[in-house]
């Protein structure tokens, strides 16, 4: 059996690094190609008497599992509505500033030259609020094992990467939808009550709710940010003005209701084809939230989906990095896969939740249509 041409450029990948940084690794590690026995490659590594090699492997293989067999990767959908990464010890500002209002010109108001006229600024508060850790253990067994073919290879590296990456590429994933339902079961975020979509004729009002969102989002108006809302009673509260550029306003919907309207039809909604709409809109499976046992912590079932501003999202990635240590009390390898996040949602960006019903918690009222 071959090598793969992921596993091949995996493997080459790491005997580069260790060139560029000086290393012994890729002084008794041969360039692998089709022809290259896994006998061969795997002999120095597994030789007692080079435990430095063995070392510098797993050290290596930390940093490019990730790219090493990228199919089996869980492609989160939501991946794309993530910020730039965050300096370490982040505690920032999501800060508005509302538009000046206009005064009538008077020729003779020489005292309006000293006035002061206060901007209308809006602040909200940004953490950091998640601090995970991936741990996995690799044994010498393990590792031998792993060299008795290129496919057994392939499937230890495979095992890594489901075990770190695609738990927390999962985690991730689930937060994200996480985010809706806490807005909507806290009623925080403008909820708008609508018929489920199972009739051509609620089909054709669900999707001309969205055509009109998407129209309204792109003008200036305080109704469809949450920003009044969660500050309902704070003395000095203010509605702010908001609009979204079209290229910024995004669907997310669950499967079973994308599959019950057309999708050409949703597109139309954004006067777009339905090739450029699938970019615009994200199908999630459900938005119930559960803890680590399983338990439903957070009811999201009658939440049909939210038309939303990007900017709806405050997620951000202060640590997302792999660590190595080789204990010698058991001779194993520990990997830890660090994972440092901020996920909040702004109450400034325009975004409005469709479901079928309002809260029973979170005080207050949602908006109806």
């Amino acid at each position: 059996m071959n090598p793969s041409q992921g596993l091949v450029t995996a493997l080459n990948k790491m005997r580069e690094m260790s060139v560029s940084e000086g290393s012994v690794y890729h002084q008794y590690i041969p360039v692998v190609t089709e022809d290259t026995s896994i006998a061969e490659f795997g002999q120095p590594i597994l030789d007692e008497n080079l435990t430095i090699v063995r070392n510098e492997f797993i050290g290596l293989l930390k940093r490019i599992v990730f790219t090493a067999v990228n199919t089996k990767l869980f492609k989160n959908p939501l991946a794309d509505l993530e910020g730039e990464r965050i300096p370490l010890g982040y505690a920032g500002q999501d800060i508005h500033v509302n538009p000046a209002k206009g005064r009538k010109f008077n020729v003779n108001d020489f005292a309006g030259l000293l006035q002061k006229y206060e901007a209308q600024v809006a602040t909200q508060y940004l953490t950091v609020n998640m601090d995970l850790q991936y741990p996995v253990t690799i044994t010498r067994a393990k590792l031998k094992d792993a060299f008795v073919s290129w496919g057994t290879l392939e499937d230890f590296i495979t095992g890594l990467i489901n075990s770190l990456y695609n738990g927390a590429y999962i985690d991730a994933y689930k937060y994200t939808k996480a985010l809706v339902t806490s807005a909507y079961v806290g009623n925080k975020a403008q909820i708008e009550v609508v018929t489920a979509p199972t009739t051509e004729a609620t089909d054709k009002a669900f999707v001309k709710r969205i055509r009109e969102l998407h129209t309204r989002f792109q003008l200036p108006s305080t109704q469809f940010n949450a920003w009044e809302k969660v500050n309902e009673g704070v003395e000095g509260a203010f509605p702010i003005v908001t609009w979204t550029d079209p290229s910024d306003i995004m669907v997310m919907i669950r499967a079973d209701i994308e599959a019950e309207i057309d999708v050409e039809v949703l597109a139309s909604a954004f006067n777009m084809s339905k090739a450029d709409f699938l970019g615009r809109v994200i199908v999630v499976d459900d938005f119930d939230v559960y803890d680590d046992e399983g338990t439903k912590i957070q009811d999201g079932s009658n939440i049909l989906g939210m038309v939303f501003d990007k900017s709806f999202f405050k997620i951000k990635t202060q640590d997302f990095e792999m660590d190595e240590f080789y204990n010698p009390n058991n001779r194993t390898w520990q990997y830890y896969l660090n994972v440092v996040k901020m996920y909040n949602y702004s109450a400034f960006a325009n975004a409005v939740i469709l479901a079928t019903a309002l809260p029973t918690t979170g005080g207050g009222e949602g908006n109806q249509s």
